[in-house]
């Protein structure tokens, strides 16, 4: 990944945000990180587009709960003319949760909490606001093409999901009992694309997609709603059957996925970062390949950073199918890059034909072991 550096031009950035003084905190933060440069501050929505019009910013920081509540119709405005990183910034949690996701879904690069004096301190918010910034520049050049993928995706969202010809000789067929699913940054448009288009399988679905505390559970409603899955958060002891799909707390917690007298279980343990997150795709993945080995398909989306690309090379070890996104559909190709290089990759398939390809890969006929 390039990161600015201070002999190139710096990225310009756009704050907009209604309070005066978290625009004075951020422009700040933002000044002193080499490589980057606020060009202007703006204290709504009309402000805000106006500001995009004039200034051309190359990443824009949005606070959705601008007067009006008009963060989210600025978000669509902007995305809809123009493939911009926007990089959300929230208030903890809460209420604001499903705003977040909402506007991760329509397009938002990446999202941070702001500071509220507890949980999160100014120091984590400087830490996290410059990180996130570097994934959304690092973002600019995949950006456009990821998010026309985004749109295909939302306007087939009414229309019935078209299946592939069996294939003649299906590779795994009768063997597929789960899909484990591993994401991050520009994972939540694509985690939601890939499970609509497999929804009609009704196999067991687990996803491990790197959200903090008090965002998950609304990420699993999202997901419910668009794909009439039973979509949850998982909890300790859950099982999961035909038509389920869980997603992995975010918090100090792993997820791991045992076989317990032929069911599928989920199991959440405290434990270190592992590849610099918590949940982490690589502990699912190394678990999936210990439980079900050849039995699973494991799944590798847009991610900065290489979390889940060991998991799935002890997966596709193990037997399994592996995929990952194509680079040129991420919005960030650190992780999918990362597993493709150490070859853990079966195949190498576009946001919009993955859940063909597993379809095809199982020959359209869900199979549980336990069943």
């Amino acid at each position: 990944m390039s990161m600015p550096t201070s002999s190139a031009a710096p990225v310009k950035v756009l704050v907009v945000d209604d309070s005066v003084l978290m625009q004075k905190l951020m422009t700040q933060i933002i000044d002193s990180a080499p490589g980057f440069k606020v060009i202007g501050v703006a204290g709504s929505a009309e402000e805000g587009w106006d500001a995009i019009q004039e200034l051309r910013p190359d990443v824009v920081t949005l606070d959705l709960e601008l007067p009006g509540r008009h963060g989210l119709k600025l978000l669509a405005r902007v995305l809809k003319q123009d493939p911009l990183p926007v990089l959300i910034v929230s208030a903890f949690g809460g209420p604001g949760a499903d705003n977040t996701i909402q506007a991760l879904e329509l397009g938002a690069i990446d999202f941070i909490e702001k500071p509220d004096g507890m949980t999160h301190t100014l120091e984590g918010f400087m830490k996290h606001l410059v990180a996130a910034l570097q994934r959304a520049s690092a973002s600019r050049k995949m950006i456009a093409a990821a998010r026309q993928m985004a749109q295909m995706a939302q306007m087939a969202q009414g229309a019935a999901p078209v299946r592939p010809a069996p294939p003649k000789e299906p590779a795994r067929a009768s063997k597929t009992s789960l899909i484990a699913i591993g994401a991050s940054t520009g994972g939540v448009p694509a985690v939601q694309s890939v499970m609509r288009d497999l929804a009609h399988l009704r196999l067991p679905v687990v996803v491990v997609q790197h959200m903090p505390p008090g965002y998950t559970a609304k990420f699993a409603a999202r997901l419910a709603a668009a794909t009439g899955l039973d979509v949850r958060e998982a909890a300790d002891g859950d099982r999961l059957r035909t038509g389920m799909a869980v997603v992995a707390p975010g918090g100090p917690r792993h997820l791991e996925i045992e076989e317990r007298r032929g069911e599928l279980v989920c199991v959440l343990k405290e434990g270190p970062l592992v590849s610099g997150h918590s949940p982490s795709v690589d502990v699912m993945f190394h678990s999936v390949a210990r439980s079900l080995g050849a039995h699973a398909v494991g799944i590798l989306l847009t991610g900065m950073g290489r979390d889940g690309a060991d998991g799935l090379l002890a997966m596709r070890k193990a037997g399994a199918e592996t995929l990952i996104q194509s680079g040129e559909t991420c919005v960030v190709n650190g992780m999918p890059k990362a597993a493709f290089e150490l070859g853990a990759a079966d195949r190498v398939v576009p946001l919009n034909q993955i859940g063909a390809a597993v379809g095809q890969l199982i020959g359209e006929r869900p199979s549980l072991r336990s069943a």
